[in-house]
């Protein structure tokens, strides 16, 4: 039986549980757990894997779509699913902390479709249509490729020992399920499909956020539709409204009937700068935002 590995890192320090990440573990751990009641894993092809493991032949050629979801949940034995699960809580809580369930989980099932695709599409054919892939690491890999354009620079540990920054991390994990496709030397290890999966977020991350299109980063990407509410800034030239019995000293004075006056005295030059930071937060998030930037909205706050 195919079955793959995720790589065996993750960052300093801890993080965490965050609802769609603990949402796959409880998912995974509790079919592993059947499966390892019925004994349906590390080699053999038990009811469980027959019926819902990834089989190229059956998947595309039999059209039982539903291969290219139940075979992210089976696992081929208890390092397998150890690994996988432990990159998906290192990598994935900071990930979803950021984007939000949603989009977390739409990405970690497109990144797992795109990974039994890649298998299936190149093993469509001849006696490897017959051997059942199973396993999380092509949406763990979509996920290392997404946590390594977020936190570039986060040091995580290889092998939990060797200290290397996300984005070199990246490259030489792809670099590696590269060469181990090309050398036709899988060793049970379903090279295609980890690399199915980084292409496939790469690809979906590019075609579905603009400011990752444009060059701007990846952080907060996904608007509204993650449920996070955008920081409410008042832009210096929606005025300032005084009322009540007194006034601060220097504030206009109110009208004759009691009614609060407006006052907009920002300089057009502030104004411009103010319009380009607040359409920063909108695009990227509040935390995108440069010292420089910050101590804008600083100043457009205390007119």
């Amino acid at each position: 039986m195919r079955s793959y590995r995720t790589m065996d890192a993750g960052p300093f320090g801890g993080m965490g549980m965050t609802p769609g990440v603990k949402l796959l573990l409880i998912a995974n751990v509790a079919v592993f757990v059947v499966q390892t009641l019925t004994r349906d894993y590390g080699g053999r092809l038990g009811p469980i894997t027959e019926n819902f493991g990834f089989i190229p032949s059956l998947a595309i050629r039999g059209f039982e779509v539903w291969r290219f979801i139940t075979y992210m949940f089976l696992h081929g034995g208890i390092t397998h699913i150890l690994f996988n699960m432990i990159g998906l809580w290192m990598f994935g809580a900071q990930i979803e902390s950021r984007w939000g369930r949603g989009p977390f989980l739409l990405y970690y099932l497109v990144c797992g479709l795109g990974g039994a695709l890649t298998y299936g599409v190149f093993n469509l054919f001849g006696v490897e249509s017959f051997v059942p892939m199973v396993g999380a690491s092509g949406a763990i890999y979509g996920i290392l490729l997404a946590y390594g354009m977020m936190f570039p620079e986060s040091v995580i540990l290889l092998a939990m020992i060797v200290p290397i920054k996300a984005k070199y991390a990246v490259i030489l994990f792809g670099l590696i399920e590269l060469l181990g496709t090309m050398s036709r030397s899988g060793g049970g290890v379903a090279h295609l499909a980890h690399l199915g999966g980084m292409a496939t977020g790469f690809l979906f991350l590019r075609l579905t956020i603009p400011s990752l299109r444009a060059g701007t980063g990846l952080r907060n990407p996904w608007g509204r539709w993650s449920g996070r509410k955008r920081p409410k800034v008042v832009r210096p030239d929606a005025g300032v409204w005084t009322g009540g019995a007194s006034r601060p000293a220097g504030e206009p004075p109110r009208g004759g009937n009691g009614a609060a006056r407006r006052t907009d005295e920002a300089p057009a030059a502030d104004k411009a700068e103010v319009d380009a930071v607040l359409d920063k937060i909108s695009r990227d998030g509040l935390q995108s935002l440069t010292a420089r930037e910050q101590e804008i909205l600083r100043r457009a706050g205390r007119r």
